[in-house]
């Protein structure tokens, strides 16, 4: 009798550890299924809102790049045009390359040369009187190189360079004719004096005109 008891008692016991094992069996295969049905669901989930939200920035962002760019360029070329500008601007009145001789006083010295721009306009006959009164003469166009700054000069002055009546040609106030590489002549008016205007231009003009000069001490 007492051994019937156990073996029921063993059998009962075997019978609850078989449900409790199905029950954790059960329960983890639940677990398992939910898990694979979650990672499909997370694997086939559309894109986010956020992704879909960021397109509408897209166009407002280029446009702010493209509106920079453009900003950048107009003010690196306004730079460019004022700096041309002032360039072309500047009066040639304090070219002090290096002490070049005894120059008069608030003349300009630049490579063994002497300068003076004088702002009263006379006739070319005054204008040249005027320098011989300050021991000098009207320009002259010796190189193009070593008077590389007249290339600058933006307004017209009287210069050393007349006609010669009896056979027309061009020759400085020391006598020697005008050279091809030194000066190139516009005839502009039917004058017999010329007027420096700029880049290495004469233009012809009325000797009784009056017009501002420049001055020239040649140092050698």
């Amino acid at each position: 009798m007492g051994s019937d008891n156990y073996m029921m008692g063993l059998i009962r016991d075997r019978r609850a550890r078989h449900s409790l094992e199905m029950s954790e069996f059960h329960n983890c295969n639940f677990e398992l299924a939910n898990y694979d049905a979650s990672t499909q669901c997370q694997k086939q989930r559309p894109p986010s809102k956020c992704r879909g939200n960021a397109s509408p920035f897209f166009p407002g962002r280029f446009i702010a790049v493209a509106m920079g760019i453009r900003f950048i360029v107009m003010v690196t070329i306004w730079s460019i045009i004022f700096l041309n500008s002032l360039f072309n601007q500047r009066a040639p009145i304090s070219l002090n390359e290096s002490y070049c001789g005894p120059c008069p006083k608030n003349w300009i010295c630049y490579k063994n040369n002497c300068y003076q721009f004088f702002n009263e306009s006379k006739s070319w006959y005054k204008s040249r009187a005027s320098c011989e009164s300050q021991n000098s003469s009207l320009l002259k166009i010796y190189n193009r190189e070593d008077q590389d700054f007249f290339k600058l000069v933006k307004s017209y002055h009287w210069m050393g360079l007349v006609r010669i009546p009896t056979n027309g040609s061009w020759q400085w106030e020391d006598g020697s004719l005008v050279l091809p590489n030194q000066l190139t002549i516009v005839e502009m008016r039917n004058g017999s004096c010329v007027v420096y205007g700029s880049s290495f231009k004469g233009y012809t003009e009325d000797c009784l005109t009056p017009y501002t000069y420049i001055c020239m001490q040649r140092i050698v």
